[in-house]
């Protein structure tokens, strides 16, 4: 049975592990899931911890400023044998994309509302920033004194990424605090913004242009809805993570109130539904009824099967979430 653990619970397990450490994370990582499983590995080496980091896809090449990036690998599968695993960003051992993971003892680190944790022990808080919010938090109370350049940066990347630039609703004043905070331990905030949105290659945008013709409306234009098929990737050239921040536009539509992404990934009739909402629809709610997880106002699930078929599904159960909204509204 799974165990909760207090901050100062997880830091005190974390600085007596012993033995072989494997860090992952989920498949298809993004800037919370790869900066905080490289600030925990700069983090446990400076502990003088025995530490291997490995992911099931590779990391974008946008996150390649990265201090210790060359040291994450990347593979189906996980060899050899550890006697723990931290997990970061997930809760769910099909999204780490491993059918194994070879640990005598394992500990999530976790921020998703729907985390349910698979492992010995967890930490989940749902009203968090990042997972690299969390962790910071984790690690001031461990030896803060240890937080250094590489680390921060680290941190402050996955906050960055996961907070839209400090412009979501999951940005508080603590979250600016420790910013601030990583700011003051060498973070260079100009580096981390233009590697990460000032290298944009032009397949990206011969990508979106893509894209964006597929722009669909439902509901009486309050769901905005956009495509991806695989077949675009090979036309431009463009690599799947560019896809990121697509939804964005569809979002931003007046009246729209959710936005949903359809990415077709490897293998027939397998999609990777992404749902944005601007706040009167709880999307992660959507999404755990249909397999997946995430926050409030950002989620997502994979399925498989017919477009037509799982947009109506999904749409159906939109429709549903804005109606109790509206009765909810009028009570």
């Amino acid at each position: 049975m799974s165990k909760g653990l207090t901050r100062s619970e997880v830091a005190e397990l974390i600085k007596g592990m012993t033995g072989k450490i494997l860090i992952t994370t989920h498949k298809n990582p993004d800037g919370d899931a790869i900066g905080s499983s490289l600030g925990w590995y700069h983090f446990l080496k400076k502990l003088g911890k025995e530490v291997k980091i490995f992911y099931r896809d590779r990391i974008p090449y946008f996150f390649d400023f990265l201090p210790g990036v060359n040291e994450v690998e990347s593979g189906p599968e996980i060899k050899g044998e550890f006697d723990w695993v931290i997990i970061t960003d997930v809760s769910d051992p099909k999204r780490t994309g491993f059918e194994n993971i070879p640990a005598k003892k394992s500990l999530v680190i976790d921020h998703h509302i729907t985390a349910e944790p698979f492992t010995d022990y967890y930490i989940v808080e749902p009203d968090i920033s990042s997972t690299c919010e969390l962790s910071y938090g984790i690690m001031k109370i461990a030896e803060p004194e240890l937080i250094d350049t590489p680390i921060a940066t680290s941190l402050y990347t996955g906050i960055v990424t996961d907070t839209g630039s400090f412009n979501y609703s999951n940005t508080s004043p603590r979250t600016l605090k420790i910013a601030s905070e990583l700011l003051e331990r060498g973070v260079e905030p100009y580096r981390v913004y233009s590697s990460l949105f000032e290298r944009n290659r032009i397949n990206k945008f011969k990508l979106l242009e893509l894209v964006l013709k597929t722009l669909d409306f439902a509901l009486n234009g309050k769901v905005a809805h956009i495509t991806l098929y695989r077949k675009f990737l090979e036309e431009t050239g463009a690599y799947p993570e560019e896809s990121e921040g697509f939804i964005s536009y569809p979002r931003s539509i007046n009246g729209v109130e959710v936005a949903v992404f359809f990415k077709e990934v490897e293998g027939k009739g397998k999609w990777k539904v992404s749902l944005r909402s601007k706040g009167k629809v709880n999307v992660a709610k959507i999404a755990k009824k249909l397999g997946g997880g995430g926050h409030r106002m950002a989620a997502g699930y994979e399925t498989e099967g017919d477009l037509k078929e799982i947009k109506s599904k999904l749409f159906k159960e939109i429709e549903l979430a804005l109606e109790e909204s509206y009765y909810k509204s009028i009570l």
